[in-house]
């Protein structure tokens, strides 16, 4: 299969994927109106698009940068938000204006309250033009924040004829023909910017888009020419902090990593996985994706979550299941191949990492097909026995990924007969603990009572139907207690369901729900490998529901390991009501509740260790192999 050399790809947004474009919003005359450059999607303008360029393809989401984001965009500051958690804060002089938490900052008397050198990106657009205030010794002091090394990353409005302000009282009208809009206090101006805001910024001397981002890659996100050259409304100025010693000698970023069409294309790193209503084996890649600083990354996923990774910031391409679909399973294979040596090419794929237990014989083809294209299965243990027959597949994966499972000792799955040919690694989480959101700030977010009684329920996304008439059961229970407030996870996929109770209980669709864990008393889940290892290394007080489905991992296996160790509770579906209520009971106890988050807190130690990042440096230098704890 071949993309035809006479069809025209029209420019699509790199934020949301939408291809649709309006017009700018804007009262008629305005200056600052553009035709056809508003993401229908999300919003996005050009400078937003092409800043999440820049951060996407210099890989600064990833890592545990902190943020400061103001006059926060609500197509950035998903990504932003979902990438950093806790680390990413966003402000504004006015949040009652946003749909998301937003932190009151007034530029003007609130930055001494943040240390110097405390953040990693500082990001602004169109801000400097409405402080009532001097705007140069605001710029000065937002640039001190950065630590070194960080990026200043920021845009303002143009207008010809000269730099303006009024700080004092005058009119509307007046403010929107002298500078642009209503409420600016100042215009910036082409021909005087190096003598206005360049005296406290090492903004360059001269504007090139292109510099920042390939001429073609532009066009592709809709950043049209006229926005490529010059001081205008969406010149993207990124000025990196130096070391104080060589500060002289500084440059903007701008200058530094100058791309052209003919620039070397980064190895591109490609996650497939498959994975249905569930979300772990993606949220596994996830992990190891934002955690990559100088490799892009794609995906291909059968998941029905597959908008997860759009939301943070990745190309993704949906492939339905042939279950789905009602493909011969032969013809949905060989589709399958086709589809992955298309993102080969079109992402300048050179690894290609797996997370599913079955290899499909269309992984095989392309594997077999593409002798330098670096193979990683990324391989949880916990299998059922009746899953011993696909081990075999591990011949076509030079390199075999084992994040290490904390009941591994319980551990009687066939994938303990193949760990000689296999690289083991901390456990893998997309969140580490320490990125959660503070207890007060994730129940603002949620919408939560800061005094209540807050559990966490997660066990109807599944296709065991005794767990979804359990799910029923353990709801009307827990409203029982007038003081619990329930906050409970639903699929993507799920309809409209109402709430059993128009107060305290909540559905949300969440992801990464971790990030607002400390929102959360107690919580009761299934023993999925993800969930299980977010809770003993969160210190969650939890009552695990093992899903004991043929096809799922040993899930009883381990809520029985943390149950020993006094780390977690454990109900099972032959456990009958009473068991169920006298659970409930024992985990809405404060001292048992205690008890389990010490527990936890002695398993996971003092230093959290995050397999992710291990995957991510090894991909970003070299697998030697060994176990890498």
């Amino acid at each position: 299969m071949a993309a035809r050399e006479d069809v025209v790809t029209p420019p699509a947004c790199n934020i949301c994927g939408s291809s649709a474009f309006g017009d700018t919003y804007g009262k008629a005359g305005s200056a600052f109106i553009r035709k056809h450059v508003r993401c229908d999607g999300c919003g996005s303008l050009e400078r937003h698009r092409l800043i999440f360029e820049v951060l996407r393809t210099r890989g600064l989401l990833s890592g545990n940068r902190r943020v400061l984001h103001l006059a926060p965009e609500e197509c950035l500051a998903t990504i932003l938000r979902n990438r950093f958690g806790g680390n990413y804060l966003c402000g504004d002089l006015d949040p009652g204006q946003f749909s998301f938490p937003v932190t009151r900052i007034d530029l003007c008397s609130d930055l001494d309250r943040f240390a110097p050198a405390s953040f990693d990106i500082v990001l602004h657009n169109h801000v400097l033009e409405h402080v009532a205030c001097d705007y140069k010794a605001v710029a000065s002091r937002l640039d001190g924040l950065l630590k070194p090394g960080g990026l200043h990353i920021f845009s303002v409005p143009f207008l010809e004829g000269g730099f303006r302000e009024a700080l004092d009282e005058r009119t509307d009208d007046y403010r929107t023909e002298h500078f642009g809009q209503w409420d600016h206090m100042r215009i910036f101006s082409p021909e005087d910017f190096l003598q206005t805001l360049g005296l406290a910024l090492p903004v360059p001397e001269e504007y090139d888009a292109t510099r920042l981002v390939p001429a073609e890659r532009l066009l592709a996100i809709n950043v049209p020419e006229d926005a490529w050259r010059g001081f205008n409304n969406n010149s993207v100025f990124l000025l990196e902090k130096r070391q104080p010693e060589d500060a002289v000698a500084a440059s903007p970023a701008t200058h530094l990593a100058p791309s052209s069409p003919s620039s070397h294309r980064p190895d591109a790193v490609l996650f497939v996985s498959a994975n249905g209503i569930g979300q772990g084996h993606l949220t596994r890649q996830l992990a190891v994706a934002r955690r990559l600083k100088h490799r892009p990354a794609a995906f291909l996923t059968m998941s029905y979550s597959a908008g997860i990774v759009r939301d943070m910031g990745f190309p993704v391409h949906f492939v339905p299941h042939h279950a789905l679909s009602g493909e011969e399973p032969g013809a949905w294979n060989a589709g399958l191949a086709a589809e992955i040596e298309l993102l080969l090419d079109a992402y300048h794929v050179t690894t290609l990492i797996y997370d599913v237990n079955f290899v499909f014989d269309g992984i095989i083809e392309v594997l077999r097909n593409n002798a330098k294209l670096q193979a990683v299965w990324i391989r949880r243990a916990m299998w059922p026995s009746h899953h011993a027959s696909y081990i075999g597949a591990g011949v076509h994966f030079p390199i075999i990924i084992e994040p290490d499972d904390y009941a591994a000792a319980l551990d009687a799955g066939p994938t303990t007969t193949d760990r000689a040919k296999t690289t083991l690694v901390p456990p893998m989480l997309l969140i580490d603990p320490s990125e959660r959101l503070e207890r007060g700030a994730a129940r603002e977010a949620l919408g939560l009572p800061q005094e209540g009684f807050v559990v966490l329920v997660d066990l109807s996304r599944s296709s065991n139907p005794d767990l979804t008439h359990l799910h029923g059961r353990l709801l009307d229970d827990l409203l029982a207690r007038p003081d619990v407030h329930i906050v409970e996870l639903k699929s993507p996929l799920t309809g409209n369901v109402a709430p059993r109770h128009p107060t305290r209980h909540r559905l949300v669709t969440l992801h990464p729900a971790y990030a607002h864990s400390r929102a959360f008393d107690a919580a009761i889940v299934r023993a999925g490998y993800n969930t299980f290892h977010e809770h003993i290394a969160g210190g969650i007080p939890t009552l695990f529901v093992p899903d004991e489905s043929p096809d799922m991992d040993r899930q009883v296996d381990r809520a029985r390991w943390a149950e020993e160790r006094g780390a977690a509770l454990m109900h099972r579906l032959d456990d009958g009501e009473a068991g169920l209520s006298a659970a409930i009971d024992r985990l809405l106890s404060a001292d048992a509740r205690a008890a389990l988050t010490a527990a936890c807190a002695a398993i996971a130690g003092a230093r959290w260790q995050n397999g992710a990042e291990a995957l991510a440096g090894m991909l970003e230098g070299r697998f030697d192999g060994g176990d890498t704890e």
